[in-house]
């Protein structure tokens, strides 16, 4: 099963998500590549060293922030919609990083400048752990399913890109100001060209980003979780997240902020001293830039042969490629071989097109339902890589002041603790390919066994099925397939039918959706045809039906509204159509049936001078049609007691009413006399 989409929206879709992430990432890692100058500047110290760990404490307080802003934004994403966590996060990553360009420095404000910038790193950290898994989402939720690794691996090449771009920067203004003038003012330049560019791309988000196709369908269909970190954190789905996060994420981590970060701090003069930091940075976004070709080519191959063994290659195989190449980096680094250096970064930030590339994101997503999948993407990711791997530099660092063995330190963190934690997925860890994100939207997920009958079936004997066996729809198959339902039956003996003809000439002509297709193809026929229920079938057999109000879980959305605050702020006389319908309870039975043909409802109430006295629905139509009654007999006979509402009572009233009476209409009354009626469909239209 695939949902059709315009290679042309898809497109959009891809460029719009990528810019999106790219530039949260660009904001986030220029504070990483710059945390050596900055330490200078906002931690100022007689230790070296002890002024590099405090500034790699305010990066690592960034990650370790993530997972909460994945849970902040997942909740509000999952919520919400894709679209406002994503532009609300990148808002917020604005806040942080031109605060930082703009902060003054320890030397004007004192230890002042230094909690500015935990605060800031803290904002930094809450908007990425919930941007990048919306972008993730939204992409890998609109894309067809089976380039799903394809095209959320260009998404992956954000964080790298955003990096690379980060040194190309660090480059350009040091080269164009000067060491001692970049050191000095210069490199606020990061900070404020990144947050302007991401105030232009966030306006534009405003205005052009449009929602997932999957949200949305969740939205038509009610499913939209009310708690989906409750969900998250649950016995049936936690053991998922931990699966992601500690085998899969959380091992590639250190891997990938080795290949993307911590080598450039390994030869530069933080260390090694093997090159200054320039140098270092612009052999860090040369060689990323080279790679970038991976991520999407690795997603496709994923596409192809499975994500497993394309994230057990990514981290497996890079893991232990670190011993070699960190051991010829040591013996081409003393004689400034820039090429030799350039080689062996590029060698490892292609693995990183391996591990991260779109089977890492396919995976995530194909992993966790649609209803939770933001927050448990996120969660899952930014535990990964916003714990684990973002803890990369410190703990390094914090070994090398234990072993004073930069190496050493290096291949402990980056070798041997992410091929420990991947054994649960490798031993574990299931295959996702084939996995159909729209499957839970599948027409027969929401279809429910029905009464199947030939089309010769005379109307009679239709509706004594339909009484007894409690339905409101039956599938009448033959030449075509057709659905008699009880608006049906009012139509037809409003067309003065016998009920011996045959129920097929009144039932409504309609396509039978198949079993495996998308339930968006279920609005559709609904629409098309005019009905309130479609067939569903399986190898040309009908198989069920869809009922429009249980498609859009009517029962559900009532339930919410007794939870929202609006329902006291609407009354029930505004949100009920003006036009009124009532009958006489002398009136006939086929006069009552007359008039609900006419006027295409299902609800009459009975007022007789000017008072209610009773209800009359189709079902009980229906009823006294399956018992042989006489249709002349008046309606007084059939009226059922009606449960009323005053006109000034609110939405929630009358929502407890029909929770409480499992009723669909309720009249409305005013000094004894009846002015209108409110329907579920009226409730939850005016709440929206």
């Amino acid at each position: 099963m695939s949902v059709q989409v315009n290679f042309r929206q898809v497109a959009s879709v891809a460029i719009v998500a990528w810019f999106g992430a790219f530039l949260e990432w660009l904001d986030f890692y220029t504070y990483a590549l710059l945390a050596g100058l900055v330490a200078k500047i906002f931690f100022p110290s007689a230790d070296p060293i002890a002024s590099l760990l405090a500034s790699f404490a305010a990066l690592a307080i960034g990650f370790l922030f993530r997972p909460l802003g994945a849970i902040v934004f997942g909740k509000i994403g999952d919520q919400f919609g894709r679209k406002v966590a994503f532009i609300t996060a990148m808002s917020l990553m604005l806040v942080g990083t031109l605060g930082i360009g703009l902060l003054p420095g320890y030397a004007e404000i004192g230890i002042l400048a230094s909690v500015g910038v935990f605060i800031l790193r803290i904002i930094q950290g809450l908007a990425l752990g919930g941007g990048y898994g919306a972008a993730i989402t939204y992409l890998g939720e609109f894309v067809p399913e089976h380039r799903r690794g394809f095209f959320t691996g260009f998404l992956f090449t954000t964080p790298a890109a955003g990096m690379a771009t980060v040194g190309a920067l660090i480059w350009l203004f040091s080269t164009m100001l000067g060491t001692q003038q970049y050191n000095a003012w210069g490199w606020r330049l990061n900070f404020i060209v990144a947050g302007v560019i991401v105030f232009i791309i966030v306006l534009a988000m405003h205005l052009f980003y449009k929602e997932t196709p999957v949200f949305s369908m969740l939205r038509a269909v009610r499913r939209v979780t009310s708690a989906p970190i409750r969900e998250v954190f649950s016995r049936k789905y936690l053991p998922l997240v931990l699966l992601a996060w500690i085998g899969v994420v959380g091992a590639h981590g250190p891997i990938w902020y080795t290949n993307q970060l911590f080598n450039t701090y390994y030869v530069g003069p933080n260390f090694q001293k093997y090159v200054d930091s320039a140098t270092a940075s612009a052999l860090l976004s040369t060689a990323t830039y080279a790679a970038l070709w991976m991520y999407p080519l690795f997603g496709y191959i994923s596409d192809k042969v499975g994500r497993k063994p394309i994230l057990l290659l990514g981290i497996y195989g890079n893991a232990l490629w670190f011993p070699i190449a960190f051991w010829l980096i040591d013996q081409v680094g003393p004689q400034k071989d820039l090429t030799a250096l350039w080689l062996l970064f590029w060698s490892m930030t292609l693995f990183n097109g391996i591990g991260y590339s779109g089977a890492m994101s396919a995976f995530l997503l194909e992993l966790f339902p649609a209803r939770i999948r933001l927050s448990a993407v996120s969660l899952a990711y930014n535990l990964g890589y916003g714990v684990t791997g973002g803890l990369t530099p410190f703990v390094i660092t914090w070994l090398y002041s234990i072993t004073k063995n930069v190496y050493l330190s290096t291949i402990l963190w980056s070798t041997v603790v992410p091929m420990v934690m991947a054994l649960w997925y490798a031993l574990k860890g299931p295959e996702t390919l084939g996995t159909r994100i729209w499957a839970e939207f599948a027409a027969e997920k929401f279809a429910k066994k029905t009464v199947t009958l030939p089309a010769t079936t005379p109307i009679r004997e239709v509706v004594k099925a339909m009484v007894d066996t409690g339905v409101k729809y039956v599938v009448l198959t033959g030449s075509v397939v057709g659905i008699f339902g009880t608006r049906s039956l009012i139509r037809a003996l409003a067309a003065g039918a016998k009920l011996d003809e045959p129920a097929g000439n009144y039932a409504v002509k309609t396509s039978c959706i198949d079993a495996k297709a998308p339930v968006t193809e279920v609005f559709v026929a609904l629409e098309q045809y005019n009905v309130r229920a479609v067939p569903v079938c399986e190898g040309g057999k009908p198989v069920g039906i869809v009922e429009a109000r249980e498609l859009v879980n009517e029962a559900l959305g009532l339930r919410s509204v007794l939870k929202k605050k609006v329902a006291l702020r609407f009354n029930v006389y505004d949100a009920a159509p003006r036009e009124l319908v009532t009958i006489a309870p002398d009136k006939s039975l086929k006069e009552a049936i007359d008039l609900m043909a006419k006027y295409n409802i299902g609800f009459l109430p009975v007022v007789e001078d000017g008072k209610l006295v009773g209800v009359l629905s189709e079902t009980d139509i229906v009823k006294a049609v399956a018992k042989g009654v006489d249709l002349g007999r008046p309606v007084a006979e059939f009226a059922n007691k009606p449960i009323v509402v005053d006109k000034s009572a609110t939405l929630r009233d009358a929502a407890e009413l029909m929770v409480k009476y499992n009723i669909r209409h309720i009249p409305i009354v005013e000094d004894g006399k009846v002015v209108g009626v409110i329907s579920v469909r009226d409730v939850l239209k005016a709440i929206g």
